[in-house]
């Protein structure tokens, strides 16, 4: 399930049963002082391999390469910065070689959430698609699927992201270390309902997550066989 894990006959498999591959792409951010400056890219990689067992495919080595990120807005440090282009460009020729490799439907699973940020990334794969009309590309970000059903699942280092990452990476978390003040984005860089972050709704988020995107995936995957049979050989 682990791209660079695989054996090439391994990936042979999943290319005849079930050519999807999973692209993470998140960043190196600050998130609060209780949570790790990876966490987008963490708790999203994470939320993709849980999908990925439920979907066939593969999951990629996650991408840290964020656009809009909270060191130009208000000068966060620890924070890595690219440029526009930049994330367009990398999104557009990954989507090829693994067009190329021979994946069908290829899901982009943004765990930064920044409006530019994502622009870029769906500007990348606009670019993508506009050249292969078959391939089947699903771009968004890793909260978007529980808010299908109404769950609130997006913030920053607050208590969904925070949540996300007691859940999957507890060892990570230290709520300690917030302020006993209130908090507040401007000043802590994170969401002022940090400290309401637990396992048990990060467990709930990441669950629905599951529930709302596997049944899109596979039915991309159906499309995508029907328009390509040789995908299925």
């Amino acid at each position: 399930m682990r791209y660079e894990e695989m054996k090439p006959r391994e990936i042979e498999d999943v290319l005849r049963d079930a050519p999807i591959a999973y692209l993470v792409w998140g960043s190196h951010e600050w998130h609060g002082v209780q949570n790790p400056v990876g966490l987008d890219t963490l708790k999203a990689h994470a939320m993709a391999l849980e999908l990925c067992r439920v979907t066939g495919g593969v999951v990629l080595p996650p991408v840290y390469c964020g656009y809009q990120t909270m060191k130009p807005w208000m000068g966060f440090r620890h924070t890595l910065e690219f440029s526009r282009e930049l994330v367009s460009r990398f999104v557009y020729e990954h989507l090829e070689n693994l067009y190329e490799e021979g994946f069908r439907v290829i899901v982009v699973l943004m765990g930064h959430y920044g409006g530019k940020h994502v622009e870029a990334v769906k500007q990348g794969v606009a670019m993508f698609t506009d050249k292969h009309a078959r391939a089947r590309v699903l771009a968004f970000p890793d909260y978007e699927p529980a808010s299908w059903v109404k769950v609130n699942g997006g913030d920053h280092g607050g208590r969904n992201e925070t949540s996300l990452m007691m859940h999957f990476r507890p060892d990570l978390v230290d709520l300690s270390r917030l302020p006993s003040r209130e908090l507040a984005v401007e000043r802590d860089g994170v969401s002022p309902n940090a400290r309401e972050a637990t396992a048990e709704h990060g467990a709930m988020l990441a669950r629905v997550f599951v529930e709302q995107a596997a049944p899109k995936v596979r039915d991309l995957l159906r499309e995508a066989l029907a328009s390509w049979p040789q995908a299925s050989t």
